[in-house]
């Protein structure tokens, strides 16, 4: 689930729901999928109707696909444990490097970009350390394993004790909705 939207719910259901950021790796291995193909972007496709504030960019076929999520997970779980104020803006930064840049998230050069908009410190310096770390590449194999497990196979992810995981890009308003009534259903 996206960050801010994540944040949202978290804010209109205090005290009544939690959420926990876990990696999930959309390519875990290095060139998996070398273009954007038609089945990416029919989903990129989607995402942009059900969410037309968050910019999607639609590529083209066979424009270069990222590398690997990798790199921009493991700075996002060294951003997590060294500057968790920065977090949020990290992932934001990260999504639009993505999703409405294009860019390519393995690339270092683009890592300190994102880490720079994150106003995190020598941005250089700790994207070196995030890829440099390998705490920080265990740990988001580790959790992206427990997300398989779980049986989530996409992003955004939302898994809620008991029930399927909600994966892909759900509107907030039918997330609100969902959230109420388990709250409703299972009060504290």
């Amino acid at each position: 689930m996206a960050a801010g939207r994540r944040q949202q719910l978290a804010r209109e259901l205090e005290g009544r729901v939690s959420f926990e950021r876990r990696a999930y790796l959309l390519l875990p291995g290095e060139g998996q999928r070398p273009a954007y193909d038609d089945y990416v972007i029919s989903h990129r496709k989607r995402a942009a109707e059900m969410e037309p504030a968050l910019g999607f960019a639609i590529p083209e076929v066979g424009q270069p696909y990222p590398r690997s999520s990798v790199p921009a997970q493991c700075l996002a779980a060294a951003a997590a444990e060294e500057h968790p104020d920065r977090m949020q803006a990290l992932e934001h930064s990260l999504f639009r490097a993505m999703f409405v840049n294009l860019s390519d998230i393995s690339a270092p050069e683009v890592l300190a970009e994102c880490a720079r908009e994150a106003e995190i410190a020598n941005p250089e310096a700790f994207v070196e350390r995030a890829l440099g770390d390998d705490s920080f590449r265990e740990r988001v194999f580790a959790e992206h394993e427990e997300a398989l497990a779980e049986g989530v196979h996409g992003i955004p992810a939302l898994l809620v004790p008991d029930y399927a995981p909600i994966t892909g890009a759900v509107p907030l308003e039918a997330l609100r909705r969902a959230f109420l009534h388990l709250v409703e259903e299972h009060p504290a």
